[in-house]
């Protein structure tokens, strides 16, 4: 019930206070998180809400990515590489503090749905201002 709780004030929070008319893809991704009802649930839920922001990230980075000439292209997937490696080992600290807990998936997932979709946003705006 606490990690329940715990849960409900630092990830699902943010999703409540957001205007739906600016909703992000990845609070829109994990939006019916909140009718999960086990912590088993709620991991499940936020690893597939994860999963679509990924699949976004991908097609929004090839998109880009074919845009690009080749000294472009060398330069976004050397920044993108570096990227991947960032997300991964900030999302793996963040978890690292459940470790052992039930609850260490959802931080995990959410923290790479979270940055996952800032990487988006990021991509969409610097090369929508220099194409």
């Amino acid at each position: 019930m606490i990690s329940r709780l715990i849960f409900l004030l630092l990830v699902l929070a943010p999703v409540f206070a957001t205007d739906q008319k600016t909703e992000s893809s990845a609070e829109a991704a994990d939006a019916n998180c909140s009718q999960a009802n086990t912590q088993m649930e709620i991991n499940q839920c936020l690893g597939d809400a994860y999963q679509k922001v990924d699949k976004k990230l991908n097609q929004t980075y090839s998109g880009i990515l074919k845009k690009q000439d080749a000294a472009g292209q060398a330069r976004l997937r050397t920044v993108q590489r570096a990227w991947v490696k960032y997300r991964d080992a900030n999302c793996d600290a963040a978890a690292a503090r459940y470790a052992g807990g039930s609850i260490q998936p959802s931080i995990h997932s959410e923290c790479l749905k979270r940055i996952t979709a800032a990487r988006i946003d990021e991509l969409q705006h610097v090369y929508a201002l220099n194409p």
